[in-house]
């Protein structure tokens, strides 16, 4: 079956095999991912149907209720036909968020007659205002749906499987050609007024049924401008409801048919439906696809939950005296041949107790713990997204596509969670009582210390230097030199050339794998750390720092640090907390933030500094990335980078001795080719001492 989300959103399209081979918490991680791409999604499509920034977020564990200004998902998005229903469900309830007045609810006990109430007491109906605001819910719902239908038809196909799955139903198609729910009661009325437009529809089931086809008269449903409209309409139903219920004469006030014209909420009796011909009447195309979504095809088969789609009311050729699939001349009733079982006339009570639910927005929605809570916000906040990377390294051995997690921005919320893999708090399963170990304070404060004396050496970089040329024969007239103009002197002009550094960026890359710890990692990010607090002072140099490594068998990359948006305050606070862990996915990181990369132009140079201690690998499920694929499939992305006119310079760290001909040596040259370097430990100063020297080049 296609669905509408099929076509472009593939976040669900997870291979069975690998799923069938991850570990609990790997299948928790990649959940909790796809949540938050559908969230995200859904929050979009909202966004864009009603123009405002209605809030969206998951049903809570405790949440027992909905406050009218944010929209409520459920955490049950795991299949395309998931997401489809989510999305109309999020645009049905962000269309009631613009377009209803709650308030309108919360007072409408005093909005209802005195009269009504009492007339309504007189025929058994105690819950007046109950049955008053389901009405009323049904009208809305109408009303809402005809705003989305008409303002955003490309979100049509949303609503139709939301209305499978929370509408319609086969055996209530059923159950509307059977003498079920034929006895005038507030009941039999709900049960035929909510499936009203349902195909099998019998409008000689009760009386005064069509008089209500005719009042709510859907056609031209957006004449309702409002909810008090929908109101009026739901008291004008909830009176001919009571004018047929045991017989009692319509002789109160409050039984009074409505007037002909009036406020243009139908007259009862007209010839043409009620539907009128002004500006306001839906086309017939726009519709049919109305009734598509709330109706159905006549029922075939025995009951099931399982939805068979329809194409619902033909309005365009609907007679006058409509009463669903044949013609009458009023309202006697006839006994139907179609009977529900035993068992179907059970399971229709929990079919209509769903449709009742719907439009009183009690939908029952899966909600998620506090903990998942938590870590779905770290998710969205930090802009951590799943990205398929490896397809170019297909053909060069066991590699194919995986999935590589990328953070956009480095939060404090998304630090302090358990989705962040480089914590010892998460890299030895510490269960949190406190904040974040910072273990590495003394090397983040030495590279502070190394950063500010070369800021002082760069700030030559922040400077124009201005050159006066004088005694020119064009530019701007010297002033000093207008008396010489009498002796034949024609240089009395100057110009000023100033001279100053082009804009520079650079993007550091750090290999935070395991085999990264130790010496290495803290001579590594006290350098690091040097290079941004050097880039703070100069006003001219932006810089970025990357750390890559793996998580639930997955590539990992953080953007920790970006100068354009982030104060240094940011290093100072969580870079003492960062640990390496996993495996090195080296150009599989690449590959998933190439987009981020600052590419060269006129007014800016652009390096790229790579810092790691071997070669790529990166074993995961059902997926291979090592040796000749993983060096040759880095290579490729390094020579991307180098072709955005970005120089690349990289070092092999390291905290043995040198061997420049060592197998790993070798390799790392062949991917990084003439910016590759090897590096001790001991001397890794040497970097800061490159990067000093190609910022202070012209």
């Amino acid at each position: 079956m296609k669905y509408n989300s099929s076509f472009w959103y593939d976040d669900f399209e997870t291979d069975d095999s690998i799923i069938d081979n991850l570990t609990d918490t790997e299948k928790k991680s990649l959940d909790l991912y796809k949540l938050a791409a559908s969230k995200r999604a859904i929050a979009n499509f909202v966004n864009i149907v009603t123009n405002e920034s209605i809030p969206v977020k998951f049903k809570e564990r405790g949440d027992s209720y909905t406050d009218g200004k944010s929209v409520v998902i459920g955490s049950k998005i795991e299949q395309p036909k998931d997401f489809d229903v989510a999305v109309g469900l999020a645009l049905h309830e962000g269309s009631h968020i613009k377009l209803s007045d709650f308030k309108l609810l919360n007072d409408l006990y005093n909005l209802i007659p005195t009269h009504i109430s009492e007339g309504a007491i007189k025929k058994g109906i105690y819950n007046t205002q109950e049955t008053i605001k389901n009405l009323w819910n049904y009208v809305e719902d109408r009303r809402i749906d005809n705003f989305v239908f008409k303002s955003a038809p490309g979100y049509r196909n949303y609503y139709r499987k939301m209305y499978d799955k929370y509408f319609n139903d086969r055996l209530i198609d059923k159950a509307l050609l059977t003498d079920e729910f034929t006895e005038e009661s507030v009941e039999s009325y709900m049960f035929r007024i909510i499936n009203l437009h349902n195909k099998n529809t019998n409008l000689s089931a009760l009386k005064g049924l069509r008089k209500i086809y005719r009042l709510i008269n859907l056609k031209n449903i957006s004449r309702l401008k409002n909810s008090k409209d929908s109101l009026d309409i739901a008291l004008e139903i909830f009176k001919v409801i009571l004018s047929n219920m045991n017989d009692i004469k319509p002789s109160d006030e409050f039984l009074k048919e409505p007037q002909k014209g009036g406020d243009g909420e139908g007259s009862g009796d007209s010839s043409d439906d009620g539907q009128g011909s002004s500006d306001n009447t839906m086309s017939d195309e726009d519709f049919n696809d109305l009734m598509d979504s709330v109706g159905k095809s006549p029922m075939t088969g025995d009951s099931n939950d399982t939805p068979t789609g329809g194409s619902g009311m033909d309005v365009e050729n609907l007679p006058d005296n409509f009463e669903g699939g044949k013609e009458s001349k009023d309202d006697s009733k006839s006994e139907s041949s179609v009977k529900l079982t035993d068992r179907q006339k059970s399971l229709l009570k929990s079919k209509i107790n769903k449709q009742k639910k719907f439009l009183d927005g009690d939908i029952q929605k899966k909600s998620i713990t506090k903990t998942d809570s938590k870590n779905l916000n770290a998710i969205e906040s930090s802009g951590s997204e799943l990205k398929e990377v490896g397809k170019s390294a297909d053909g060069y051995g066991y590699a194919r596509t995986t999935q590589c997690i990328v953070v956009k921005k480095l939060t404090k919320s998304l630090f302090e969670s358990e989705m962040f893999p480089m914590t010892y708090n998460n890299y030895w399963n510490v269960e949190k009582d406190g904040p974040v170990k910072m273990y590495y304070q003394k090397n983040i404060e030495d590279g502070i210390k190394l950063g500010t004396q070369l800021g002082k050496k760069l700030q030559v970089r922040g400077e124009d230097k201005s050159t006066i040329f004088n005694r020119q024969k064009v530019g701007k007239i010297d002033k000093r030199m207008i008396s010489s103009l009498g002796f034949g002197n024609e240089n009395v002009f100057q110009f000023t050339e100033i001279d100053s550094y082009k804009k520079a960026n650079l993007h550091i890359s750090v290999d935070a794998s395991s085999s990264m710890g130790g010496e290495k990692w803290e001579k590594t990010m006290t350098n690091v750390v040097a290079l941004c607090k050097a880039v703070d002072m100069i006003s001219n140099l932006n810089v970025q720092v990357t750390f890559r490594c793996t998580q639930d068998n997955k590539p990992y990359i953080v953007m920790a640090y970006d100068s354009r948006v982030d104060k240094f305050s940011k290093v100072k606070q969580m870079f003492p907390g960062l640990t390496p862990r996993g495996t090195t996915p080296e150009g599989l990181c690449f590959e998933a933030i190439m987009k981020e990369f600052v590419p060269i132009n006129n007014d800016l140079d652009s390096y790229f500094l790579n810092l790691s201690d071997g070669q790529p690998y990166f074993p995961g499920q059902n997926f291979y990335y090592g040796g000749a694929t993983a060096e040759t499939h880095t290579n490729k992305m390094v020579k991307m980078i180098e072709s955005m006119g970005i120089q690349t310079l990289a070092y092999f760290v390291t905290d043995w001795e040198i061997n420049e001909d060592s197998s790993d040596a070798r390799a790392f040259k062949r991917m990084y080719g003439k910016g590759a370097k090897m590096i001790d430990v001991k001397n890794v100063n040497q970097i800061t001492k490159t990067m000093n020297q190609l910022f202070l080049q012209k």
